[in-house]
């Protein structure tokens, strides 16, 4: 049920946003980018809470404790990066939104890095 309320508030911001923004443009960026930070406050603690699990899934595959907090942070420097692109792109700074997209995906692959190599090593000592 929660979901649900967190999409009817998106909708409902969505259509304060519109009315606004025939009277105050620039008010309704700001509504816009407000309702954006209340969104994702709320899926941060949805994401919080799988955090539990999560660390029963590495430990039941018998993953290293490290590669739980890689794969938390990569989810939430994608979010964060996507989320971040979206906004500039609603307040039409689209080039700019093209730059925090490539910076995003640097910064994933910089975190990853380690672990590709690992992967690589653990193929190459099982091939004969």
């Amino acid at each position: 049920m929660e979901f649900l309320q967190w999409m009817g508030l998106a909708v409902s911001a969505a259509v304060l946003c519109l009315v606004v923004r025939q009277q105050q443009p620039q008010i309704a960026s700001l509504c816009s980018l407000a309702a954006g930070c209340i969104l994702l406050t709320g899926a941060l603690g949805s994401i919080s809470s799988l955090r539990q699990e999560l660390q029963q899934l590495t430990a039941m595959a018998g993953f290293q404790e490290g590669t739980l907090s890689v794969f938390l942070k990569v989810l939430g420097m994608s979010y964060t990066a996507e989320l971040t692109a979206q906004t500039c792109s609603d307040l039409g700074e689209n080039s700019l939104a093209l730059k925090v997209q490539l910076l995003g995906k640097l910064s994933v692959f910089t975190l990853t890095a380690p672990l590709l190599l690992e992967l690589l090593q653990l193929i190459l000592e099982l091939a004969p």
